[in-house]
């Protein structure tokens, strides 16, 4: 009885390790895809579930795979980013070819507040807080914000002496001037669409969504 256990056990391992070996050989020609079509991409890693194997090996797609690059350079600013990237469909006769895309572009925290313009820029939270008033004694928070292929900041609230006022009770011109100073042109890649902007201790991140898309293009567009 001993010994059928351990066979069984062998067996096992050996069934694991053949998926292991499965996943990590697709894995890496999804990796060298993604080299391939986003030339400027480095520490690109690629990985999907386990479950999926089966259905991998059968069909004429792959299902679902998360791929991560830790630095791509934007095209127009040279920015440094880092891109998650969760795909779908991938097609196996034209691998460049995917069902469905979302990528997360995300902008360091310390990038952003170098370059925000702003005095004393840090990142509180999901906000950007900067100097405000005379001598910089307040304090402002502002939030991302996406519209019409522009990425901006909006005023959120005023702190003075430990006293808020929110936006809304502040001259509409002082919210202009913010969105004006802070406005930045951004284009999605072709057949990609803006979803959502946040910001956190990471960064400032950049949600977008797309169908059929040819990962050349997300190379090429951002």
């Amino acid at each position: 009885m001993k010994i059928k256990v351990i066979a069984i056990s062998a067996s096992g391992f050996v069934l694991l390790g053949g998926a292991l070996g499965v996943q990590q050989y697709i894995s890496s020609q999804i990796t060298s895809t993604v080299e391939r079509e986003i030339p400027k991409a480095s520490g690109v890693t690629a990985s999907f579930p386990l479950a999926h194997i089966p259905g991998n090996l059968t069909s004429d797609s792959i299902k679902f795979a998360k791929i991560n690059i830790e630095s791509f350079d934007l095209k127009e600013s040279g920015t440094k980013t880092s891109l998650e990237i969760s795909v779908s469909n991938i097609s196996k006769a034209k691998p460049t070819q995917v069902g469905s895309l979302e990528v997360i572009a995300t902008i360091p925290g310390s990038t952003i507040t170098e370059l925000s313009e702003f005095n004393d820029a840090q990142i509180v939270g999901d906000k950007l807080q900067v100097s405000a008033g005379a001598g910089g004694l307040g304090r402002a928070l502002l939030a991302p914000k996406y519209s019409n292929g522009k990425l901006y900041f909006e005023l959120q609230s005023i702190s003075f002496l430990d006293n808020e006022i929110p936006a809304v009770s502040l001259p509409a011109e002082l919210q202009d001037r913010i969105k004006d100073r802070s406005q930045r042109s951004l284009t999605p890649p072709k057949g990609l669409k803006v979803k959502s902007v946040s910001l956190s201790n990471k960064g400032l991140s950049v949600k977008m969504f797309g169908k059929n898309i040819e990962l050349g293009s997300l190379g090429s567009g951002l």
